[in-house]
């Protein structure tokens, strides 16, 4: 493992690790100077304009505690929020079933994305909804359009001159689709389906509900 990866790796929950394709991968952005101020990687190199808020960073523990609204290890101890998902504070973590797997849930800001359920059970599948190239991957509404004209509909809203132009993560869709040998679909709908609104017997949906309130 590089640097990087290992401190991402370090500050998982004991006794969750990280799945192979995120090292694999994360190691390629360290190697590639992926990596911004040695505290998280984006999509985009790290002398390239940002054009999306996802990529990999360690998980702040405090964090967890703060969202589950607990510091029972018996429940920090199962999530790792290490993909950065919108600039409102919304995340992709690790989620660690009660069978003992994992899975790639969403963690909503709930100040911003309100979207909190079971993403994929597969490492490549979340690679490759991040490769797609989203500004952000929090807004389920949007999930169903290209990153095109995502970036579009923010064009209208705030005006083209505050919004840098839109290029797509090439490389690191490239490295995806090459190393996993994958295809990177143009909508997020392609991997997920609709999940704007999460189903009733969502795992992650039922576990949130389960956590005892301070």
């Amino acid at each position: 493992m590089s640097s990087f990866t290992q401190a991402i790796a370090a500050s998982l929950p004991p006794g969750m690790e990280l799945p192979e394709a995120f090292v694999t991968t994360i190691d390629w952005l360290d190697a590639n100077n992926f990596v911004r101020d040695g505290s998280m990687a984006f999509v985009k190199q790290a002398d390239a304009q940002l054009t999306s808020e996802t990529g990999f960073k360690p998980v702040d523990p405090g964090h967890v505690e703060a969202w589950l609204g607990t510091d029972d290890k018996a429940y920090t101890g199962r999530l790792a929020p290490i993909i950065p998902t919108g600039g409102e504070g919304s995340y992709a973590a690790l989620w660690r079933r009660d069978d003992g797997d994992l899975s790639i849930v969403h963690m909503g800001s709930g100040s911003g994305s309100v979207l909190m359920a079971t993403l994929t059970e597969n490492p490549v599948d979340m690679l490759r909804l991040m490769a797609i190239g989203y500004g952000e991957l929090c807004w389920p509404e949007y999930f169903g359009i290209t990153p095109e004209d995502e970036h579009a509909n923010l064009v209208a809203a705030v005006g083209a001159e505050n919004v840098p132009p839109y290029s797509p993560p090439a490389e690191f869709r490239q490295f995806i689709s090459k190393t996993f040998d994958v295809t990177i679909p143009r909508t997020a709908t392609e991997i997920l389906g609709n999940i704007e609104n999460a189903p009733p017997n969502d795992p992650f949906t039922l576990w949130l509900a389960s956590i005892p309130e301070n």
